[in-house]
């Protein structure tokens, strides 16, 4: 099995790199992941608020690395990528954090905050320091892939954005077990993926990061739609798009109507039936709410859908 080490990084994604692995369709591969801080906040020292501030001084988008980027043979611009998340390895230790000078709620966060976490035997192990004293917190972990996303025909997005190619998204349902739909504007894909997190409520509000290896494989889908604009995802129990702009009304906005399209073509219901189906059993739930854009996605249980059509 192939496999692409942690060190293969870049924090945009961009067309014009070599790719650091080439795979066939269909191909199972390893991917190595770096935390959203390339592995500098790591020990307590280095979590100290003037290291950490000092990191920033690198420029505004040194963090959030993505491993990348993965060719893979036969995608054509107009194809789409149908990424398998087949597991993930979390590692043992991670940290959670948030840089208050780049996000909301300035007037009461002033300095950038780093906690370590422990990873183990399946929990994320962190001790909250409250005013009453520690709060022991034993979260089993549901590991996840914050960042993926494909290049851009002309832009050069930063690994901290996303839209239509994918990017910064931020939602538990990219997880193990479920198919990222991407769509291809480059020959070869060029795939990028990172920001893994061993947990993550509804909504990222801060980060709890870490280092992982993802176990995926890829297939090339011809005409599978010709009308994406907005990143598919497929659980085992529900279809999700997810709308990435700003104001975030904006990205709920594109969420509905990239899953009023997904519904109309895998079904052949009308807009009209789609959305009012959407309002009777369709959950829109925030994603990525740190930075703009902002995501927000809608997610459809399948069991309330139709047997899909052979």
């Amino acid at each position: 099995m192939q496999r692409v080490t942690r060190d293969k990084i870049s924090y945009v994604f961009d067309r014009r790199l070599e790719p650091v692995l080439r795979i066939a369709a269909g191909e199972v591969f390893e991917i190595e992941t770096e935390d959203a801080r390339t592995g500098q906040t790591r020990t307590p020292e280095t979590c100290r608020a003037d290291y950490v501030i000092a990191l920033r001084s690198k420029g505004p988008y040194y963090g959030n690395p993505v491993t990348g980027p993965i060719h893979v043979a036969g995608a054509e611009p107009g194809d789409t990528l149908a990424v398998s998340i087949r597991d993930m390895e979390c590692d043992t230790q991670g940290f959670a954090g948030y840089w208050p000078f780049v996000y909301h709620l300035q007037d009461w966060f002033h300095e950038p905050v780093t906690e370590l976490v422990e990873i183990c035997n399946g929990e994320v192990h962190y001790t909250l320091q409250t005013a009453r004293g520690p709060h022991i917190l034993r979260i089993p972990t549901r590991p996840m892939i914050g960042c993926i996303g494909t290049a851009p025909h002309l832009e050069v997005p930063t690994a901290g954005t996303a839209g239509r190619f994918g990017g910064n998204l931020d939602v538990p349902e990219v997880a193990p077990g479920s198919i990222v739909y991407l769509p291809v504007a480059v020959p070869g894909a060029l795939l990028y993926l990172g920001d893994c997190h061993p947990y993550q409520g509804d909504g990222e509000v801060s980060g709890c990061e870490m280092r992982a290896v993802v176990t995926a494989s890829v297939d090339v889908l011809k005409n599978w739609t010709k009308t994406q604009n907005a990143p598919r995802i497929e659980t085992p129990t529900h279809l999700v798009t997810v709308g990435a702009a700003s104001p975030a009304e904006n990205a709920q906005w594109q969420a509905i109507r990239e899953m009023i399209v997904w519904l109309e073509e895998r079904y052949g219901w009308s807009k009209a039936e789609a959305r009012i189906f959407l309002t009777l059993v369709g959950d829109l739930r925030p994603g990525q709410m740190q930075v703009s854009p902002y995501t927000m996605r809608l997610i459809v249980p399948k069991e309330r859908l139709p047997q899909q059509p052979e």
